[in-house]
């Protein structure tokens, strides 16, 4: 409810009402009454009423709450003419002793007091020593609710219960009326996470979009953002394990992960590199090694043959007549790999799908980025603010305490969001130059590499293997990039036949549209750019 505020002598006031659910349950404090019973007391004690703030299911620990906020703003504003903000209770103000004073002295320097529908106060020193008094009992009560609550937590984490918020992959749920946790259907995925860093295919950060791919988001469905990605493949709660309160207990819950492997990464994300012993059975001599399969699945093997003089490298799978010479074997995997290569055309288009819809979304990053940047420029200077209030008494070390706490939190918050949106920046040059650098001859890029870079582009260029028939390489499945390549050729195939109609011009139209629809769409070149991001990754560790 809202009046025309007119500044005509009348004294005003805004009612303020404040009730959890859980408070309205045992106390019967419903929102209903407490407005009706401080619209009663306004108009005994010859207040117009100008608004009611009404909060809901926000609790009194905080003064960041919505309504609260609205209700200092309309207060503290010089057209206003506010002279009271009336509630059925001091607590639903604040349970918090530091926060209902600094509210009650911001609002005194603009001539507004806090009237109490309930309890009494003069404007004496006795009033004012029993409304602090008041206060201070809501505090006191919070706080034993808090030690109660921390009691029962310490308690269940004992049990090998974990009572607090679901890590992605876990449910809270409660087993015999006893709230724990137990693995949902994302944990499957972040297993597969571990398992894939483990391997050392990819670089980590590489693994945090390879998994985005798969289905890997966060309880919202929003891709994870590097630094929260970290902190999950770090938290001990995947090998069932409770960090909380300084000590460690075993869960009763189901791990996702074993002791072994949640170590092997952690190992892994230290640096140690004795750590991981994925490649020690490959030989460098021979990079095509279990991962071309025959026509039956077998893998292939590689080896040294003795002969008269000298040793000779030969591929085999283990069955007669498949023994072929190594040079063979990846001449004709070079060939296959070759055709893959991109022209100028390729790369133009390329360059002209990133600019057309990446140039904008650079923009916008560059945007957010200098919005978060001014926030924490403008929480440094209010801490400055509040160091130099505390230096001049005008308010108490334990109010300045509080205040930064909060601030610190959101700092933190604000610092690792804004690395995450440098890290997903899409720099459209930068890409183009690497695009172009390893895309017009891949044949080429495998050769030079390293055996781990080699294994490591095999595996991203064809992600379910190769198949050789003795005489040719075909693959049931290749990277997007490769798919593009391969959209680009058929659509410039269409193009040239559409300049030369004949009795199947319509079909053709069709087909030109259909493949066209494909490198129109944003999500196709999203698909794109995270690939080109992943090679990066690969070729530049």
């Amino acid at each position: 409810m809202k009046n025309n505020i007119q500044n005509d002598g009348q004294k005003r006031a805004v009612v303020y009402c404040r009730v959890s659910s859980k408070e309205q349950v045992e106390e019967g404090n419903s929102l209903v009454s407490q407005e009706r019973i401080c619209r009663e007391y306004a108009i005994k004690s010859g207040y117009e009423i100008v608004e009611v703030f009404i909060e809901k299911g926000e609790s009194a620990k905080t003064a960041n709450r919505p309504e609260l906020e609205r209700l200092r703003k309309l207060c503290t504003a010089k057209k206003a003419n506010i002279h009271a903000v009336i509630a059925y209770k001091v607590d639903r103000i604040s349970r918090n002793i530091a926060d209902y004073s600094a509210i009650r002295v911001s609002l005194k320097k603009h001539g507004v007091e806090i009237k109490s529908v309930t309890e009494f106060f003069e404007d004496t020193p006795a009033g004012r020593f029993m409304e602090n008094i008041i206060a201070n009992v809501g505090q006191f009560d919070n706080d034993v609710r808090t030690e109660r609550c921390i009691g029962g937590m310490r308690e269940a984490m004992l049990e090998g219960r974990y009572v607090w918020m679901a890590s992605l992959g876990y449910d809270n749920i409660k087993v015999n009326g006893k709230s724990t946790i137990a693995p949902n259907a994302m944990a499957p995925l972040m297993k597969e996470t571990f398992e894939l860093i483990a391997k050392r295919i990819y670089s980590t950060d590489v693994v945090r979009l390879v998994m985005a791919k798969r289905g890997l988001v966060d309880k919202k469905g929003n891709p994870i953002g590097r630094g929260n990605f970290f902190r999950l493949i770090r938290n001990p709660l995947y090998k069932g394990t409770i960090n909380k309160f300084g000590t460690t207990t075993k869960g009763t819950f189901d791990p996702i992960v074993s002791d072994e492997l949640f170590d092997e990464v952690q190992a892994i994300l230290k640096g140690r590199k004795n750590a991981v012993k994925h490649y020690l059975h490959d030989n460098p001599d021979f990079p095509l090694r279990r991962f071309v399969l025959n026509e039956q699945g077998k893998q292939l093997t590689g080896y040294w043959s003795k002969g008269k003089r000298k040793k000779y490298p030969y591929y085999s799978f283990h069955l007669p007549g498949t023994t072929i010479r190594k040079e063979v074997v990846e001449q004709k995997f070079v060939d296959f790999l070759s055709q893959y290569s991109f022209d100028a055309v390729h790369l133009n288009t390329i360059k002209g799908y990133l600019e057309k819809y990446f140039g904008k979304h650079a923009q916008n990053q560059k945007n957010d980025s200098e919005a978060i940047q001014n926030r924490i420029t403008e929480i440094n200077q209010q801490i400055d603010n509040l160091i130099t209030l505390q230096t001049n008494g005008s308010i108490s070390t334990t109010l300045l305490s509080n205040r930064v706490q909060k601030f610190e939190l959101e700092l933190e918050e604000l610092t690792d969001l804004l690395k995450v949106k440098t890290e997903e920046k899409v720099d459209i040059n930068d890409l183009l130059k690497f695009a172009t650098k390893v895309l017009k001859q891949p044949h080429l890029l495998w050769q030079k590499s390293p055996l781990d870079i080699k294994k490591r582009i095999q595996v991203f260029d064809f992600p379910n293997g190769i198949v050789f028939d003795g005489a040719n390489f075909r693959t049931p499945k290749v990277c997007s990039i490769y798919k593009l390549k391969e959209q680009i050729d058929t659509n410039k195939l269409l193009v040239v036949n559409s300049r030369f109609p004949g009795k199947n011009t319509v079909s053709t139209h069709v087909l030109l549209h259909s493949d066209f629809l494909l490198l129109e769409t944003k999500e196709f070149w999203e698909q794109i750019v995270q690939e080109l991001k992943q090679l990066q990754g690969i070729v530049e560790t």
